[in-house]
């Protein structure tokens, strides 16, 4: 069998990465991949060093930020997704794909490539396409909806509130729920080189800066804790438009918390600061998995998340593996964050269970093996067409 993946992006944010992963899982497989990128970027050093092909074709996405949608723009990116499907098309040929699945929901080519090319199409869901109003699909929800439907043979969703989230648009007998693989990378990596990173109690969030990740409710419940009397210090790994960066900026001027939040920036290992972090939050509004989550579980830290976000319950069992509190409540959040700053042993308990939670349920093996046994399912029904 021979698989062709399409990224939307040649970077390594976390779909990307999960591609990574189920890749390195099909190879073990014995199942040869191949990869379509948009653009340059540190993923095709990754793809290098799997031995994987890959080639770049410069499709569009079909999903962009609200300020972007005019309407000569809109026109511009269908007109060129349709032109770029067409070449994707020829490209997935000459490779003698027998299967193509798209990585993300927000690009549109690759189902229309495997059109063309006459080949079973399967869609990875790996967030909420609809539920963030600062991202608009070109061709509005009703008619993006009805093309992923006829251009799609199934849709995998990583995680159940991903999969009830598009039940409401998709046919629930053609998804399936299958959670991708957390492999901890760079947890013995130096931190020094970081200046301001005090030997204090510190909290850590992983993501980009944006306003659904949701750093600001972080930055108010440490001014509260401040407030309180707690030496303690913030790490935001990540980062993130200009205009959120800047109004994070902001909020930690007027909150005087200069010395108490560190802007770290993207890193391409975030597990070294969550090794030096006593504890992960993950403030999410909306999260359709949360890769770092697992990684801190794996990591054995204390995670406190978002009680009504998504993904995050599926991982966090509240005072059993980790803590939960309402997103946007910052109060909550500096009371749960006290609560394991005054308890040493329960901040070892929690992260202690949380590694034997997740150790066995995140694995490349497992991941690899429930999304091979799917496409031998698809190819199996396009056999019997």
């Amino acid at each position: 069998m021979r698989v062709c993946f399409v990224s939307h992006t040649g970077g390594r944010g976390g779909a990307e990465l999960a591609m990574l992963e189920l890749l390195q899982g099909l190879i073990a497989e014995g199942i040869e991949c191949r990869v379509l990128v948009p653009k340059k970027g540190p993923i095709l050093a990754a793809l290098d060093r799997l031995n994987v092909e890959w080639k770049i074709i410069h499709y569009p996405r079909w999903m962009v930020g609200s300020r972007h949608r005019w309407m000569l723009g809109r026109i511009t990116r269908t007109a060129k997704a349709v032109l770029m499907a067409i070449s994707m098309a020829r490209t997935i040929t000459r490779w003698k794909c027998d299967i193509v699945i798209s990585n993300t929901i927000a690009i549109g080519a690759g189902a229309l490539a495997a059109r063309v090319a006459h080949l079973p199409h399967v869609w990875h869901l790996h967030e909420f396409g609809f539920r963030d109003p600062n991202l608009l699909f070109d061709l509005g929800k009703h008619r993006t909806t009805y093309l992923i439907n006829r251009l799609s043979t199934v849709f995998i969703a990583n995680s159940d509130a991903v999969f009830k989230d598009y039940a409401q648009y998709i046919n629930q007998h053609r998804m399936r729920k299958i959670y991708q693989a957390v492999t901890l990378r760079g947890m013995l990596e130096n931190v020094e080189r970081y200046p301001g990173i005090n030997p204090v109690f510190s909290c850590v969030i992983v993501g980009s800066l944006h306003v659904g990740k949701g750093q600001d409710d972080a930055i108010r419940a440490l001014a509260e804790l401040v407030g309180r009397g707690i030496d303690i210090e913030l790490l935001l790994v990540g980062d993130g438009s200009r205009r959120f960066r800047e109004t994070l900026h902001q909020l930690v001027k007027s909150l005087r918390l200069e010395q108490s939040v560190r802007f770290i920036g993207y890193a391409e290992n975030p597990a070294q600061f969550i090794r030096i972090a006593d504890v992960m939050l993950v403030c999410s509004r909306w999260e359709a998995f949360g890769r770092s989550t697992v990684e801190a579980m794996l990591a054995g830290k204390p995670v406190i998340g978002t009680s009504n976000s998504g993904g995050t319950t599926e991982l966090i069992q509240d005072g059993r593996t980790g803590l939960l509190y309402e997103a946007g409540s910052h109060i909550e959040l500096a009371d749960k964050i006290q609560y394991l700053y005054e308890n040493i042993e329960e901040r070892s308990r929690l992260g202690t269970a949380a590694r034997i939670w997740a150790a066995d349920r995140f694995t490349q093996e497992r991941y690899a093996k429930e999304v091979l046994s799917l496409f031998r399912e698809v190819l199996a029904n396009e056999k019997k067409i």
